[in-house]
């Protein structure tokens, strides 16, 4: 399962750039995809106890709003490509048993300070 969501990834990350600047809210639904692709490979997406999502339309929804609320409008004038490839990449490689991990890759590697960058940059 990681290997075809990591090929779709590296696919767009290669496309994206010759389309001109990736756009917060293509920024936006990468995020998602890539963060939904995790839960499911982490087994998060699905019926039954201690699931974080019943199924993946929930997940990208939820997932969506997240990233919608952490780069606005006011705070992410510009998306900046290699933070954007940076907080991808991690997203994929986050541990799926650590706390800490996630926590790390939500916070400090896919924040808007990582990810965003002032219009003029």
């Amino acid at each position: 399962m990681r290997s075809s969501s990591s090929l779709f990834l590296l696919s767009l990350l290669v496309i994206l750039p010759a389309c001109g600047p990736t756009t917060r809210e293509d920024a936006q639904n990468l995020a998602t995809r890539a963060a939904c692709d995790y839960y499911e490979d982490c087994e998060e997406i699905g019926s039954g106890e201690g699931k974080e999502f019943q199924d993946r339309k929930e997940c990208e929804v939820k997932s969506r709003d997240f990233f919608q609320g952490a780069w606005t409008a006011n705070n992410c004038a510009a998306v900046n490509e290699k933070g954007l490839d940076t907080c991808l990449e991690r997203i994929r490689t986050t541990s799926c048993t650590s706390g800490l991990d996630f926590f790390n890759t939500v916070v400090f590697v896919c924040g808007a300070g990582s990810v965003c960058q002032d219009a003029e940059d």
